[in-house]
């Protein structure tokens, strides 16, 4: 049976694991920060307030929880689903900002730089930055808006989405179909288009692409 602490407690749950306060996670999910407060959960004259379905709802979005993982906190699971998604920060640029780096230096990302915090499913300590698609040019991948978690420090596997960066100064992402030591391979939106081959010799760099924003 859902109950008022049962749900409160579920909600510090959901914080806990993505190392936030109440506040941080309202936050995060674009309400008022002091939405999740513990002075917040009863009125004046004790009557306990729930939080709204609106705000439950944006919170399963910004964690990418689904309603089942967050019922198992209800239930006091102690594991829910396979995937772990944590807190990490990340330097923030734009698409159009990337494109006027140095592309030969990855340093030029400043991947140390704390600039914003982002959750997304991973265990991993690999350095990454958060991309802002800031144009029209990934569709129909991805549009603008979106922000990617990007590691140039992952391996390529086939089906990954994969954005790279070519002496020319263009950047290209799609889904990777075949890799060489000569040339990779990305798969068209269209299953029966030709794929579009880009030579390793004129990469600079290739980078996995980890997470999406809705």
């Amino acid at each position: 049976m859902l109950d008022h602490e049962h749900l409160w407690a579920a909600l510090d749950k959901v914080a806990e694991r993505h190392q936030l306060t109440p506040s941080g996670l309202a936050r995060r999910a674009g309400l008022d920060p002091t939405s999740f407060n513990p002075s917040k959960r009863f009125a004046a004259d004790g009557r306990p307030r729930w939080p709204s379905t609106e705000s439950l709802a944006k919170v399963l979005e910004v964690t990418q929880m689904t309603f089942l993982d967050f019922a198992g906190l209800l239930q006091d699971k102690t594991e829910i689903s396979g995937t772990h998604f944590r807190s990490f920060p990340a330097y923030l640029c734009t698409s159009d900002e990337l494109r006027e780096v140095d592309l030969e230096d990855l340093s030029g990302f400043q991947l140390d730089k704390f600039c914003d915090s982002f959750i997304f499913p991973s265990s991993q300590s690999e350095k990454f930055f958060a991309l802002e698609v800031s144009s029209n040019s990934f569709e129909p991948y991805y549009r603008e808006g979106q922000i990617l978690i990007v590691s140039p420090e992952s391996s390529l596997r086939r089906n990954d989405h994969v954005l790279i960066a070519t002496k020319t100064g263009d950047l290209h992402c799609g889904p990777l179909q075949r890799q060489t030591n000569e040339r990779i391979e990305f798969r068209r939106h269209t299953p029966d288009d030709t794929p579009r081959v880009v030579q390793v010799a004129d990469l600079v760099w290739t980078a996995r692409v980890l997470w999406v924003s809705q």
